[in-house]
């Protein structure tokens, strides 16, 4: 009888191993990854040169998996677009987040995901010098709304010395999707007002 094949190792197999290992410990070693994989070490660095673009593959293919952008008709509706669909994507796997928020994006096909809102931006009349910035502010809220909110610090000394905060711990829930078209209705509120100021930073 035949052996079963040994199913090869690819860069995908790689980024869906180190996906599947940071959801689960909420860090990815290559010694790890190798055991996780069923491989040795020194197979993996024949697809990769190391942890940094394992996690860079590991971005990639979340943003391949990520509800396809596409054109958008307007700026507002290519930042709205981006938002929901990142910060779907960010919730599902929270745990990665730090390791995507301290390695750089360094393969031209995951910067690609956001050219449909470099396209948008331009064609909505915002300054090249501004671009990133926008794209850059998406991102980071898209991070911080799946992330969802702190544990307040509460105590009685608090609630006796700090109303306003007090009133914002007990009158505050966080519902993701309430709060995804909040900062939605926020992003775009507030690029509107720059894209109509001449003087705007």
């Amino acid at each position: 009888m035949a052996r079963p094949k040994t199913q090869l190792l690819s860069a995908a197999r790689i980024a869906d191993g180190a996906i599947e290992l940071v959801d689960r410990t909420g860090d990815v070693q290559m010694v790890q990854l190798a055991r996780h994989l069923g491989v040795a070490p020194s197979s993996l660095y024949s697809h990769v040169t190391g942890r940094a673009e394992v996690i860079d593959l590991a971005r990639l293919r979340m943003l391949e998996r990520m509800e396809s952008v596409g054109p958008a008709h307007d700026w507002r509706e290519a930042v709205a677009n981006l938002l929901r669909r990142l910060t779907a994507l960010y919730a599902r796997h929270r745990r990665i987040l730090p390791l995507l928020s301290t390695t750089a994006v360094a393969c031209d096909r995951s910067i690609a995901v956001y050219e449909p809102m470099f396209a948008a931006l331009i064609d909505g009349g915002f300054r090249r010098d501004q671009l990133r910035l926008v794209v850059a502010m998406v991102e980071f809220q898209a991070f911080g709304l799946a992330q969802g909110l702190p544990a307040p610090v509460m105590s009685d000394h608090i609630r006796e010395t700090l109303p306003a905060y007090t009133a914002s711990v007990d009158h505050s829930r966080y519902d993701l999707p309430t709060a995804t078209e909040f900062s939605v209705a926020m992003v775009i509120g507030g690029l509107e007002a720059i894209r109509t100021h001449p003087g705007a930073p």
